[in-house]
Parts: structure tokens; C-alpha cells; sequence
């Protein structure tokens, strides 16, 4: 495997933040979790017993009791909402639970069929209960104190550890933004201060902050004035919105559809998938108003003016909205975590306010129940059999279970001259025996030649083959090729490799 991402979350516990945590349980041993921590935003705050929202924050965006109470909620924050002392408040030790007991019980499975992959360990329920912190949580946009959480985040921008340090924001970025002030505070008004906010651009990226606002003012009013040029990212394709069921790729929606959630990701894999939330599955959230039920209505009707209220079959997948900031820094091959030229299982990552340069990008950005109409991630539909394939290691044994190929010795990265024939090699390891599939392709999101469409059809179905540079190729077109090797199990995985050729 690569070498693993290092990673703090930061999370208001949305429902959906509910349902990326358990399925980001499964896959904790591809990431260095450094830290996971309890933050606020406009749609979920603890309050402090004291204050109001309007005595902490002036510049709030939440819509208050309206999101919940009006037929139609209107698009500009809630006049009334500074007089709230808490809003929609998530349950105090939701995330250690959930290390205590339904991780616990899993662990042992998750680390068995680990070992059989040639994977890393999984970290211990203890190791993941040290590494959970409350952060600002009192009230949407507070960054009036240091917390535990936010001096987690600040420990890990600081130290000697030369990795990237990838900052997740599933709700407001308060937490984040206190620990930048912290560090701020420190040296601002010594010699260092330069040299500390050049170690910051360098080392710390975002994910989860769309349109450089993500779920409050924090960043704006504090943050990006002290740091305006931290690196903000996005990936191209999402995954995991409350309307995927309706209106994921042609070649993924039946993985989103029911039955296939209940019977592929729930049923018979245990106490951590049996926690996991599907429309209509009669689980209850606490503290949140009927509008959110979705457990029990199955009916999405978020109040926007112009938008109708959708209903969703029983069992459909319901939502992880923020599983896109972790997905891609998983390690299925794809390069895209350590090098932004490259895919990851997401596209490749870019800098927030660009337009990325993906065919069918804003399509994926932008749907809301709007049917996609062609497939423009190439990796979703292996993403989710592969999750499938990972939810039934949390109750069963190895044996029971299906397990990626490996990818070793693939052809190195090179250079070559138009009308140049590659030698395309790889060794493949199957853990289980049962067979694989490989195809390499030219990957069109990462590749700079002009008409790499015309070579979308090409493919070589083995490990080894051939690939001839196009004669009409220039100087400096690169080349993806990656790379695909699928197991045949019932749970079918799939894991990858690319390999880079430049025109000299």
C-alpha cells in the first residue's frame, strides 16, 4: 500500500456525518486518524448555558426554527435565531459509543480479514476512543476559546511531522478556525510569524469547505484573513447525497436503490452496519424535529421554495454527505491523495472556486433529483461493491469474506516519443483464489493529451500489454493509464494502478 494519509476530522454529527463515520469505521486502517472532533455549524449546536447564538455569533446563518416548522423555508438565515441557546443538539458521546461498543465488536473481524488482505492493522477501540475530542460546539461560528478539539488540530500543524495534514470539515469550520487564531496569536507579532504561515500553506489541506464558506462565517470572518492562502480542495464527483438513490450514474444507481443497501451493506454484517441509516428503516435521531426523520417518513422535503418534496422506497440509501472528503484519500492505487494530477476514486482533487476541467463535473456538483444522464466517474460502481465486500468483514471471518487483489511491480512511470510502444506489465496477488479481471484504459481526467477522448474505447483486457503513443501526440502530453484488477468474488473489489507517460 501507499503510504496512508494523515487525517483530522471535524464533525457537527448530521445525520448523514452519522452515516460516514460507520462507513468510514471500515476502511480506518487506509488513513492515519489523528483525530476526530466534535464541532458546531448552522445546523447543529450544544449552546453553553449561557449565552445566546446572537451574544456569541452576529454574523449566524442558520434558518432556526423555520428549517423545521415552515412549509417553505426561505433561503436567508432566521432573524429570530439569535435568541436560540441551542439548536438541534447531537448526542453527547455519539462517536465514543460507537468506538465502545459496536467498533469493538467488529474490530476483531476487521482485523482478520485485514491481515488475509495484506493491509494494515485497524487501530484498537481505545486508540480511536484517545483520538476523539469535544471542539467549539457551543454555538454556530463560536470561536471564542481554545478547546481540546481545536488544540488537537493546532499539536498537528505544529509538530515535526512532514506528512500532509488533511483537514476534514463535515460541519462549520470553527474548531479548525480557533486553532489557526491559536497559532496566529502565538507568533503574529514575532519574527517567525512567516515562516509559521508558510509551514501552514505547506502542509495543511482542506476538504469539505464548498465555495469557500462551507457551514458558517468562521472561515471568512476569521480565518482567510489570516491565512488567505490555505489550500481549500474539492473532488469533481460527489458521493453520498440524500438523492443518490434517484439520481447517482446510470451504471450505479441499482447500488443505491433498495433492496440492494439492506441486503448487501446491512443484513448479517453485524452490530456497526446495523447502525447504519437507510430511508425508511424506522430508526429514530435523536433531537431532531420530524422534518429529519427520514427513518420514519422516508420523504426528503428540506422546505426550499420551487423544490417538491421527494419520497424514497423503503431501504434506499439514504445519505453520507460527507464521505466525499475522506473517499478520496483511501489507497485503492489511484495516486490522486499524494499528487493532484492523478485521479483518486472521486477525481482528481482541485483548488476551491476553480472550475474543474472534468467532462460532466458540474452535473455531479450540482444535481439535486436530477437523473444523471451518462457515467462520469469511471470508479463509483467499484467503489460501492467494494464497500459491500468491506461491510460483511465486520461480523464474519476471513474465509466467509471477499478480499482485493494486490498490485505489485507495475510498469514505472516514463517518458516516450509519439508513435512509441509501451510495455505494459504488473504482478497481481489474489488473496482468496478466486480469479480476477484486469483492464488497463486511459484515464481522460488526468491525461493532458488534447483528444484523449478518442482513445476512451481503448483498452488491453490482461495485466500485460501494449500501448502506442499517439503519432500525433506534442511535447509534454502525459498519459494516464491505470490499471484495473477485479476480483470475482460474490463481493467483487477492485484496486488499481497507474502509470504515467510523457511525450518528450
Amino acid at each position: 500500500m501507499q503510504e496512508r494519509q494523515r487525517v483530522i476530522i471535524t464533525t457537527d454529527m448530521e445525520v448523514d456525518d452519522m452515516n460516514s463515520i460507520i462507513h468510514l469505521a471500515l476502511y480506518l486502517n487506509h488513513i492515519d486518524l489523528e483525530a476526530i472532533v466534535y464541532t458546531a455549524s448552522q445546523y447543529h449546536f450544544q449552546g453553553d448555558g449561557i449565552h445566546t447564538l446572537g451574544e456569541v455569533n452576529p454574523h449566524w446563518r442558520t434558518k432556526g426554527v423555520r428549517s423545521y416548522e415552515c412549509a417553505v423555508v426561505p433561503r436567508e438565515p432566521d432573524p429570530e435565531a439569535g435568541a436560540l441557546r441551542r439548536y438541534r443538539p447531537f448526542p453527547e458521546r455519539w462517536i465514543e459509543n460507537l468506538w465502545e461498543r459496536e467498533y469493538a465488536q467488529a474490530y476483531p473481524n476487521l482485523q482478520a480479514n485485514a491481515q488475509v488482505a495484506g493491509e494494515p492493522a485497524f487501530p484498537t477501540p481505545e486508540e480511536l476512543i484517545a483520538r476523539t475530542y469535544v471542539g467549539n460546539v457551543a454555538f454556530e461560528g463560536d470561536v471564542r476559546e481554545d478547546t481540546p478539539g481545536s488544540d488537537a488540530i493546532k499539536r498537528a500543524i505544529m509538530d515535526d511531522d512532514p506528512r500532509t495534514l488533511w483537514l476534514l470539515s463535515w460541519g462549520g469550520m470553527n474548531t479548525i478556525v480557533r486553532a489557526l487564531m491559536s497559532i496566529a496569536a502565538e507568533y503574529v507579532e514575532t519574527p517567525l510569524w512567516e515562516d509559521v504561515r508558510e509551514r501552514v500553506y505547506t502542509k495543511v489541506r482542506v476538504l469539505g469547505v464548498m465555495d469557500g464558506v462551507g457551514q458558517d462565517n468562521s472561515w471568512k470572518d476569521y480565518g482567510e484573513p489570516l491565512f488567505p492562502k490555505l489550500q481549500l480542495l474539492r473532488t469533481p464527483f460527489p458521493y453520498g447525497r440524500y438523492v443518490d438513490a434517484k439520481s447517482a450514474q446510470p451504471d450505479s444507481i441499482e447500488l443505491f436503490r433498495a433492496p440492494w443497501p439492506a441486503q448487501n451493506l446491512i443484513e448479517g454484517n453485524g452490530p456497526l452496519m446495523e447502525r447504519y441509516m437507510l430511508y425508511g428503516d424506522g430508526k429514530i435521531y435523536e433531537n431532531e424535529p420530524d422534518r429529519f426523520q427520514f427513518g420514519i417518513h422516508a420523504t426528503l422535503d428540506w422546505g426550499w421554495p420551487g423544490v417538491e418534496p421527494m419520497r424514497f422506497e423503503r431501504g434506499d440509501f439514504m445519505a453520507e454527505g460527507d464521505s466525499t472528503t475522506y473517499i478520496p484519500l483511501l489507497d485503492f492505487g489511484l495516486r490522486g491523495a499524494g499528487d493532484p494530477s492523478f485521479d483518486t476514486v472521486l477525481g482528481p482533487t482541485f483548488r476551491d472556486g476553480d472550475t474543474p476541467s472534468v467532462e460532466g463535473a458540474p452535473m455531479g456538483l450540482d444535481s439535486l433529483g436530477k437523473p444523471a444522464n451518462h457515467n462520469v466517474n469511471p470508479f463509483l460502481r467499484a467503489y460501492q461493491e467494494d464497500f459491500a465486500a468491506r461491510a460483511q468483514w465486520c461480523a464474519h471471518k476471513p474465509e466467509e469474506c471477499s478480499h482485493p487483489a494486490r498490485i505489485e511491480n507495475a510498469t514505472a512511470d516514463c517518458e516516450a516519443s509519439a508513435g512509441e510502444r509501451i510495455e505494459l506489465k504488473a504482478q497481481v496477488i489474489d488473496p482468496d483464489g478466486a480469479g480476477f479481471d484486469a483492464t488497463w484504459t486511459v484515464s481522460p481526467h488526468s491525461s493532458s493529451y488534447r483528444e484523449v477522448e478518442d482513445l476512451a474505447s481503448w483498452c488491453v483486457r490482461r495485466v500485460q500489454g501494449t500501448f502506442t503513443v499517439p503519432a500525433d501526440a506534442q511535447t509534454g502530453d502525459r498519459f494516464v493509464l491505470t490499471l484495473s484488477v477485479k476480483t470475482r468474488g460474490k463481493r467483487p473489489c477492485t484496486r488499481y494502478s497507474q502509470v504515467a507517460v510523457t511525450v518528450r
